[in-house]
């Protein structure tokens, strides 16, 4: 990966790693489930899976399940639900001006988080440095993001009436496994895209 974003870039290569990381995300999913009723320990096991796995899978570390249970992850607790309030605010505000300025702020604002825990910044200068790094890469990083859902979808749908024609079994299965494999993508688009666009930024 050489850092620069494209809309075949997101496409390909959250496929890539999401697969690549499949076993590992879908455990830490599993593990996510079966401990997200305890307070306070579901705080860091919920930044730690959507936030600090997909920042080391996009910079191509290695990571674990058991990595979501890391003490670390609630560092910057404080400091992230101010970050999270913050782009809320943003964003409910965007949707009186009849959501299209809300999908633009929550792009512009959406790599914020991730600047928060990787880099350790205050929350407006997350903020403010993830509209930075955004600025001309928004059409990139929408329309990548919905392509590569859509091309999940579509897949989906040819091998669900392909197997439909052999046994309506398979095609469950093969919608279950489409399902299961749907996170890890997702989780890995999200590091992908931030690590591309920290690297552009030289940051």
């Amino acid at each position: 990966m050489d850092g620069r974003l494209t809309i075949e870039g997101i496409i390909k290569n959250s496929i890539a790693l999401g697969l690549k990381n499949f076993l590992t995300l879908f455990v830490a999913f599993i593990l996510w489930i079966l401990t997200l009723w305890i307070p306070y320990f579901n705080v860091g096991t919920t930044i730690g899976l959507f936030y600090y796995l997909p920042i080391k899978i996009g910079k191509g570390e290695s990571v674990s399940p058991t990595d979501i249970f890391d003490a670390g992850n609630r560092k910057y607790m404080g400091e992230f639900f101010l970050t999270y309030g913050l782009i809320s605010v943003g964003v409910s505000a965007g949707l009186i001006f009849l959501i299209i300025p809300a999908m633009v702020i929550g792009i512009s604002w959406g790599q914020a988080l991730f600047l928060l825990l990787d880099k350790g910044l205050e929350p407006s200068q997350a903020i403010k440095k993830s509209n930075d790094i955004t600025y001309g890469k928004k059409w990139t990083i929408f329309l990548g993001s919905l392509l590569l859902v859509i091309s999940i979808a579509i897949g989906g749908i040819v091998l669900g009436w392909i197997a439909g024609m052999i046994s309506m079994y398979l095609r469950y299965l093969i919608a279950l496994v489409l399902f299961v494999i749907f996170f890890p993508i997702v989780i890995s688009s999200h590091g992908y895209i931030y690590d591309s666009l920290t690297k552009e930024a030289g940051i």
